[in-house]
């Protein structure tokens, strides 16, 4: 099974699922914000081969291991190859540029779609994922959380090729314990996590109103509301 518009070459989006934990990242812009302080992050990825499309599960703990956990849930999907030749521009034909994924986010529906382009994996220990149409976001993925100094700095260093800084992309705490799958999966099933992951807010039974500042990001607001939830 192959999913065209990823920079990988033959991208298998049944052999990509599953758990990848991030070793270090660049976010910068709206797609980064609310992530800054984020340890332990990783995702959870599911093939639905009907739709097609791949659910990814995110979430992260903030502040250091004892922070509190937000998540989110996202599905990439892809133009068909059809409506790829379609809508390939002149550009992007010249440039040969395949950014024809993207990542949304069904129950944020105000949160505008973001390119999700895997630019690189072996599927059983690294990926290499862009989530900006420039070079300020970028994600190094590994399928184990410590893989190592010289693991995070060939990774690095190979995103050079690609128009990265290696010394802005900035290494990904993983000091969290490590949950096995089944522990990960029981989680995941908890109701405030599943509400969490849905935006679904219960009625968090708050003995005063809480000031929202309507300035603010959405991603800082919704992580006010986690933290409230999950205290």
């Amino acid at each position: 099974m192959m999913m065209r518009g990823m920079t990988a070459k033959n991208f298998d989006p049944v052999r990509y699922s599953g758990r990848w934990f991030e070793v270090a990242s660049l976010k910068r812009g709206f797609a980064g914000q609310g992530q800054e302080d984020c340890h332990c992050t990783q995702g959870v990825y599911t093939f639905d081969m009907k739709t097609p499309a791949i659910q990814v599960d995110t979430f992260c703990v903030h502040g250091g291991p004892d922070g509190y956990i937000t998540g989110i849930r996202g599905k990439v999907q892809c133009l068909s190859d059809e409506d790829l030749v379609k809508n390939e521009t002149d550009l992007e034909k010249q440039e040969m540029i395949k950014e024809k994924c993207y990542l949304r986010f069904p129950t944020l529906p105000f949160i505008p779609k973001e390119p999700y382009d895997v630019i690189a994996t072996d599927y059983d220990n690294f990926s290499l994922v862009s989530g900006a149409k420039d070079t300020s976001f970028i994600q190094i993925y590994s399928r184990t959380p410590n893989p190592g100094h010289e693991f995070i700095e060939k990774y690095k260093s190979y995103l050079s090729n690609y128009g990265y800084d290696p010394s802005k992309i900035k290494d990904t705490p993983q000091d969290c314990q490590v949950m096995s799958n089944s522990q990960l999966a029981a989680m995941m099933s908890m109701p405030g996590m599943q509400q969490a992951l849905t935006n679904e807010f219960p009625d968090l039974e708050l003995k005063a109103p809480v000031a929202f500042n309507p300035f603010t990001s959405v991603f800082d607001t919704l992580k006010k509301l986690l933290e409230l939830y999950f205290k």
